[in-house]
C-alpha cells in the first residue's frame, strides 16, 4: 500500500521589540496554502497572539504597580516610558524563505521599560505555533471582508 506524500514547508515566526528578538521559533507545515497569507483566518491568529501578549504585558504591570506602590507614590517618574529614546514597536513576523509573509506592530511604550523588556511568551509557544501551522495548512479560507479583498 503506498502512503500519501505529504508536503512540508518550514515557516518562521519571529516576535521583536524594535530589532531585538524576542523569540525566534521554526516550525512546518503540512500541506502548504500558498494564498493563506491573504486569509481572514490567518488575521486572526495574529490578532488573538498580540490580544494574548497584551494581556500578558498588562498583568506584569499591575503586579509591578502593586510591588513598587510606594515608590511610584514617591517619584511617578519611575512609570514614565518617554524617558527612553526613540519609538519602540513590538513586531510579528511570519516568514516562509526569508519573505514576510505577514507583519504585525504595536507601540511597545504602552508599557514601563521594566516589563516590556522582559516579555516571555514561552508559556503560549506550543499553541502560537499550532494556531498558524492549521491556518496555513486550511484550504477553506476566507479572502473577502464585507465588500473587500484582503491582499
Amino acid at each position: 500500500m503506498k502512503k500519501d506524500r505529504i508536503d512540508m514547508t518550514k515557516m518562521e515566526f519571529l516576535l521583536t521589540l524594535n530589532d531585538n528578538i524576542i523569540v525566534q521559533r521554526f516550525f512546518n507545515v503540512k500541506n502548504y496554502n500558498e494564498q493563506a497569507h491573504k486569509s481572514l483566518e490567518l488575521t486572526d491568529v495574529v490578532k488573538n497572539i498580540e490580544i494574548d501578549i497584551h494581556h500578558d504585558l498588562k498583568m506584569k504591570t499591575l503586579v509591578y504597580m502593586l510591588d513598587n506602590k510606594f515608590q511610584i507614590y514617591e517619584d511617578s517618574g519611575i512609570l514614565e516610558t518617554s524617558m527612553t529614546d526613540g519609538d519602540e514597536y513590538f513586531n510579528i513576523f511570519i516568514k516562509k524563505d526569508d519573505n514576510v509573509l505577514y507583519h504585525r506592530i504595536w507601540d511597545g511604550k504602552l508599557y514601563p521599560p521594566k516589563i516590556r523588556y522582559t516579555v516571555d511568551v514561552r508559556p503560549h509557544l506550543k499553541s502560537v505555533l499550532k494556531s498558524l501551522s492549521d491556518a496555513f495548512s486550511n484550504d477553506k479560507l476566507t479572502y473577502d471582508y464585507q465588500e473587500y479583498t484582503l491582499n
